[in-house]
């Protein structure tokens, strides 16, 4: 039990450091964290709606741009940050004895804390433009769970890999580059059912970023659910990343548990 609490205060320093890092010396400080959210989704807003003409019919497009780009920062913020943490934080790893992996976890906990006064501020809007918050917003917590899950175990697996691989840092780039547009950030999943063959959108579908970005607007946008139901034939893909969280942050414990007796040795050089 001794142990337990120490590591709960280890990542409570942690993340406190972190935090602290990030916006005690910037002039705006946490405003950063409201800030460079709304500007990447005025942009894309800008680009898609104004330039290319898009439009989403599920919801007003500067609603479906919110949901999407402040989850999606907080994944790609936390997996960027993480891949290369362990050897950023040599020097503390050496000097002290404790998990590896709560390193990694405390990035991903510094970054799911400033993700959500954004998603409070997406409910807030929603909630005048669309005058009213679904019935599902109750279960916005265990999406949220299930995001952070992911997140998780993307971000001790990379960390992992990245200690002996220095290459994972450039493929996880150019990774995440392609996730973002397969990914309904600024297009519809309708309009992936009407361009793709079958085949290729019950892939598509399947996806879990897919499912987390469904999610956060079935729970956060009045009325979205409805038009969820003609993604496919039923809600199954929903339960998609449940399934994948639960996978991914196991197999992140497994690769830690298995590969932490090396990592010392590595990071040496």
């Amino acid at each position: 039990m001794k142990k337990v609490f120490l590591k709960y205060d280890l990542i409570y320093e942690l993340v406190i450091r972190d935090l602290k890092l990030r916006y005690s010396r910037p002039v705006l400080g946490f405003l950063w964290t409201f800030l460079i959210p709304f500007l990447m989704a005025g942009i894309l807003y800008l680009i898609f709606s104004v330039f290319l003409k898009i439009d989403t019919k599920e919801t007003p497009f500067f609603l479906y741009l919110m949901t999407a780009v402040f989850s999606w920062k907080f994944f790609q913020d936390s997996l960027i940050c993480s891949v290369t943490s362990l050897l950023d934080n040599k020097n503390i790893i050496k000097e002290t004895n404790f998990p590896h992996y709560l390193i990694p976890v405390s990035i991903v906990l510094a970054n799911f804390i400033t993700f959500l006064p954004s998603l409070v501020i997406l409910i807030a809007t929603s909630s005048i433009v669309l005058k009213g918050v679904p019935v599902f917003i109750v279960f916005l917590p265990f999406i949220l769970l299930i995001h952070l899950m992911i997140t998780m175990g993307f971000s001790m697996i990379l960390s992992i890999l990245y200690v002996k691989w220095r290459d994972t840092k450039y493929i996880l780039e150019i990774a995440l580059t392609l996730l973002f547009y397969l990914t309904p950030v600024f297009y519809s999943v309708l309009l992936a059912r009407d361009s793709l063959p079958k085949v290729l959108f019950n892939i598509y579908i399947y996806n879990p970023l897919v499912g987390i970005l469904s999610l956060y607007r079935i729970m956060t946008l009045k009325g979205f659910g409805e038009f969820a139901l003609e993604y496919t034939e039923g809600w199954l893909f929903l339960f998609t990343p449940f399934a994948f969280s639960v996978l991914i942050l196991l197999f992140g414990i497994f690769c830690y548990k298995r590969n932490k007796h090396w990592i010392n040795d590595h990071i040496s050089y």
